[in-house]
C-alpha cells in the first residue's frame, strides 16, 4: 500500500538486494554518493507516484534487475529519474510501460553525450504544438509577458537578453534576472540556441523548433529540459531590432538517449 504524499516511503536497492527502507529522503550529498559511488538505486513511493532514480553510468545493473523483477507487481504512475550529464525525467501513466524503457537505458549505459544541447526543426503537422505557441505562430506576435527579448551586440555580434517576461518558463523556474543560466552569454547553450536569430532577423519570418538541453538550476543541479519555442523578429520601442522568444516546456521530438 502506498503512503501519503507527505510521508513518502524511500527504498534503497544496493548490490542487487533491498538495503533499507525509510520514511524520508537522504540529504542530497549522501544521496548523490550512494547513486554514483555505490551504484545504488533509489525508489520513492507516494500515494500517486512511484519514482525510480539512478545514475546511468554507475555499477548498478544487479540493482536494476532487482527493480525489474519487483516492478511488475506495482501499479500506478511511474517516473524515471536518471543521470547522464544531467538529470532526465520521464513519466509513464503505468509502471508496466516503464519496464522496457529501463531495459533500453541499461543497454545504453555506455553512451557518451558529446553535446549538452540538441535542437531540431519540426514540422508542426507531425507534432503536438502547445496552444500558446500555436497562437503565437498564427498571429506572428506574442504578449510581452510570454516572451524573452534579445538584441544583437553590434560589436561582438552576440545576442543578449534585455527582458524576461513574467509568464515565461525562465521566470517561473529561474527568476527574472538576466544572469541565470539560460540567459548567460557566451556558453555553448547560448551559442547554439541563438544561432537561428540572425536568420530570423534576415528573413523576417518566425521560426519554430524543439530544444532539449542540460541546464543548471539555481541550486547547482543540472537537469535536462525539453521545450518547444517560437522565435519572432521584433522591433522594439527604441527602434532596436531583435527577437522575441516564446517557449513552453513540453514533450519534444528528440531522443537524446
Amino acid at each position: 500500500m502506498r503512503v501519503g504524499e507527505m510521508d513518502a516511503q524511500v527504498m534503497w536497492i544496493s548490490h542487487g538486494r533491498l538495503e533499507s527502507i525509510s520514511g524520508a529522503e537522504d540529504a542530497w550529498s549522501e544521496k548523490a554518493d550512494r547513486l554514483l559511488g555505490s551504484g545504488a538505486v533509489q525508489i520513492i513511493l507516494t500515494q500517486t507516484t512511484l519514482t525510480i532514480r539512478w545514475h546511468l553510468f554507475a555499477p548498478n545493473w544487479s540493482s536494476l534487475y532487482y527493480v525489474l523483477e519487483w516492478l511488475p507487481a506495482q501499479t500506478g504512475i511511474c517516473r524515471l529519474e536518471y543521470f547522464a550529464a544531467g538529470w532526465f525525467y520521464e513519466d509513464f501513466s503505468d509502471v508496466s510501460q516503464a519496464v522496457p524503457r529501463i531495459r533500453q537505458l541499461m543497454d545504453k549505459s555506455d553512451v557518451f553525450l558529446r553535446s549538452r544541447v540538441f535542437i531540431k526543426p519540426v514540422d508542426m503537422e507531425s507534432t503536438q504544438v502547445p496552444g500558446l505557441l500555436q497562437d503565437v505562430l498564427m498571429k506572428r506576435d506574442a504578449p510581452a509577458e510570454y516572451g524573452v527579448d534579445c538584441v544583437e551586440d553590434p560589436e561582438t555580434r552576440n545576442f543578449r537578453v534585455i527582458r524576461i517576461g513574467e509568464r515565461t518558463p525562465i521566470a517561473e523556474r529561474w527568476g527574472m534576472t538576466p544572469v541565470c543560466f539560460p540567459c548567460m552569454p557566451g556558453n555553448d547553450y547560448d551559442q547554439l540556441v541563438s544561432s537561428i536569430y540572425p536568420k530570423v532577423l534576415q528573413t523576417g519570418e518566425a521560426h519554430y523548433d524543439h530544444v532539449y538541453a542540460a541546464m543548471q538550476e539555481n541550486d547547482g543541479k543540472v537537469s535536462w529540459v525539453p521545450y518547444q519555442r517560437v522565435v519572432l523578429p521584433k522591433v522594439f520601442r527604441d527602434g532596436t531590432r531583435g527577437v522575441r522568444v516564446v517557449s513552453k516546456i513540453a514533450p519534444v521530438d528528440i531522443q537524446v538517449i
